[in-house]
């Protein structure tokens, strides 16, 4: 987690996504945060992603840490995938994808708690 408190993920190149990676990552973000945060992926890299493991993202353990989702996508077929993730498996949280991190950073920021605690005010 950044010091923006934006959680990042990034994967390594021609990944493949599976469900056991999306719940070790899903614990990763438990032991450094229990609470709902804004999160940028860098999917760039992801050559596959198995079904199980998009649906893992509209879990009660995905949504309870999750405020909002942006993916950074960088090819017509990482686009691809991450517009029939949204299609098909609808997280029930805001979710975008980026051609840049600036762009993604940005829109993930409105959704940081404000100054008194209440999350999304920042826009």
């Amino acid at each position: 987690m950044g010091e923006d408190g934006i959680v990042r993920i990034q994967y390594p190149k021609d990944f493949n996504l599976t469900l056991q990676v999306m719940q070790a990552v899903n614990q990763q973000h438990r032991l450094i945060t229990t609470d709902k945060r804004p999160i940028l992926v860098y999917a760039e890299s992801v050559a596959s992603a198995e079904h199980e493991a998009q649906q893992f993202a509209s879990t009660e353990q995905a949504i309870e840490l999750t405020t909002c989702l942006a993916i950074i996508v960088k090819s017509f077929f990482t686009r691809a995938m991450g517009e029939l993730f949204m299609k098909f498996h609808k997280p029930p949280y805001p979710t975008r994808l980026f051609n840049d991190e600036k762009a993604a950073l940005a829109w993930l920021e409105t959704f940081l708690p404000d100054e008194a605690g209440v999350s999304g005010t920042r826009q």
